[in-house]
């Protein structure tokens, strides 16, 4: 298994005593040491219709819920065959005409 890489800036922290059931826990962003820590880490960061994005994982570990870096990427047959099983053959959207949504 690949070394857990943690992403900076941002924390979870657990449900408060007597929060409603729907609340799972809070967390905090901390902007700066968010941004440094994608400015500083390319590598980790993915595009997307023109914009980085930085992909993470919500984990459960011994102390409790963290948040990881997904560092997968795909290569060339793997995208090939992500789209073909996945039926993701990047459609316009003049080709979403016939939903009915």
């Amino acid at each position: 298994m690949a070394d857990v890489i943690y992403v900076k800036g941002m924390r979870l922290f657990p449900v408060t005593d007597g929060a409603p059931d729907f609340v799972k826990g809070s967390g905090v962003i901390t902007i700066n040491e968010l941004v440094k820590f994608c400015k500083d880490n390319p590598d980790y960061m993915s595009d997307y219709k023109g914009e980085a994005q930085l992909r993470f994982e919500l984990l459960d570990g011994r102390n409790g819920l963290y948040f990881a870096v997904n560092t997968w990427k795909p290569n060339e047959t793997n995208s090939t065959e992500d789209a073909e099983t996945t039926g993701n053959n990047d459609k316009t959207e003049e080709d979403n005409s016939e939903l009915p949504f």
